[in-house]
């Protein structure tokens, strides 16, 4: 009996203790106290708040709407963590790989999204939460990117519709169509554009393209198919887009109406040369416009926005997924749906100029009415609503980067060695890359 009633006053004792102890718990994580939590669940006390770690990279902008969710959710904290583009990606790869070390919410580019959805079970189907009756809210065409067989693995960001960016006055002192519906009518086509080229070299001595890749990757974006197929084999020998696309770089490059600017490994000799007015136009999306302003400040009123010849393409553009490492599911697609909901992409329209992927905005008085001053007064986001329902969408495949990043640092050495034969070098940089994936 006695042992009987030490036993009972040391409960006494300890079990409110326990209890204490358990209502202060540490941390199993800097971010979320991810081991006493099941998957979508709000990790245990509810009156804790959760913390969802965000990883995204420079540009995106989320870090200026952040504030106001967390200030609008008491309960929710998003914690940003911002990388470099590359970095964000090759960093998460390695956190999907290793099952552990993951953020709640992941940012992934359309150009690497592939080699992500290639494993479905490592993100969350963010239709248990109700994504479908989102869908009427986005275009068809980015929405569907994102979908493997019934899961929708990710919600749509910005969207990148090609469009050519150029310099107006020195198209006009070359004596070539300076307005941007001109530019549109007058320079329809490559061949067009090639012959402006011309001219603007003779009259001013300016490079029309900053490099003839340039050139290559907008026509290649062009087409209905880039490097897969759907079953992923390697189609560049038989897509007809690629050869013409290769046909104009050579075509540029031997033309002389093309520089050799390395935006990708030389970003800051590009830079000086489109800010001095060496260069004259971009082809780039619909974010293209931050970087002209970012690049070449001293050009302020000389640029002008224009179609780009032979119909556009989407260049970049991403998704929001929740992997499955977090424990925070539900809290974590409240957040995305707050982030990537018209009103805040239009926000976000405001602040960098990427451009929605909810076209219930376009009619926003922001792409309506707003006229730029780097850009003569012009109502860019007119153009960008106009061309961003015309996009032809490819599919790239989950190794796509890889072949991508072979021959553009090949061709990089092509477009600056004057000797060499690029169409010969071209298709020794395929094999190469049909190599490298043999034996990844």
């Amino acid at each position: 009996m006695k042992g009987t009633r030490y036993f009972k006053t040391l409960l006494l004792i300890v079990l409110p203790l326990m209890l204490v102890l358990s209502a202060c718990g540490g941390s199993g994580d800097s971010v979320n106290n991810r081991t006493d939590a099941s998957p979508g669940s709000t990790g245990g006390d509810s009156s804790k708040k959760v913390k969802l770690q965000m990883w995204f990279w420079q540009g995106a902008s989320f870090e200026k709407i952040i504030p106001e969710f967390n200030k609008l959710h008491p309960d929710i904290e998003i914690v940003p963590q911002i990388y470099k583009w590359e970095d964000a990606h090759k960093k998460l790869l390695t956190a999907m790989s290793a099952d552990s070390g993951g953020p709640d919410i992941a940012m992934i580019d359309i150009s690497q999204l592939d080699q992500f959805l290639k494993y479905p079970d490592k993100f969350y189907d963010l239709n248990e939460f109700g994504a479908s009756d989102l869908k009427d809210e986005y275009l068809e065409w980015k929405w569907n990117q994102s979908i493997v067989g019934d899961k929708q693995l990710g919600l749509p960001t910005d969207i990148g519709p090609m469009v050519l960016y150029y310099r107006a006055d020195l198209f006009e002192k070359a004596g070539l169509p300076s307005a941007p519906e001109d530019v549109s009518a007058k320079i329809s086509n490559w061949d067009e554009f090639l012959e402006a080229g011309r001219t603007l070299k003779e009259k001013t001595g300016v490079d029309m393209l900053s490099n003839p890749y340039e050139l290559y990757g907008a026509i290649r974006d062009q087409g209905d198919e880039l490097y897969f197929d759907k079953d992923d084999n390697m189609i560049i020998d038989q897509n007809p887009q690629i050869k013409k696309a290769l046909e104009y770089y050579i075509k540029a490059r031997d033309m002389g109406i093309a520089g050799t600017y390395d935006q990708k490994n030389a970003l800051q000799e590009y830079s000086a040369a489109l800010n001095s007015g060496k260069i004259a136009t971009y082809i780039s999306a619909a974010w293209g416009r931050g970087h002209v302003e970012t690049r070449a400040p001293d050009t302020k009123g000389n640029w002008r926005a224009a179609k780009i010849p032979e119909g556009t393409g989407n260049m970049g553009g991403s998704f929001l997924l929740i992997p499955k490492q977090s424990k925070y599911a539900e809290q974590a697609y409240e957040a995305i749906k707050w982030m990537l909901s018209p009103e805040q992409q239009l926000e976000v329209a405001k602040i960098s100029g990427n451009f929605p992927s909810t076209p219930s905005v376009y009619g926003d008085k922001t792409f309506t009415e707003q006229g730029f001053d780097f850009w003569g007064g012009q109502k860019l986001g007119v153009l960008f609503a106009e061309v961003s329902k015309d996009v032809k969408v490819q599919r790239k495949g989950p190794n796509y980067q890889t072949v991508e990043d072979i021959i553009n640092d090949g061709m990089q050495a092509v477009t600056v060695g004057k000797s060499e034969d690029p169409e010969k070098e071209f298709w020794e940089l395929v094999e190469k890359a049909k190599t490298k994936l043999k034996n990844k």
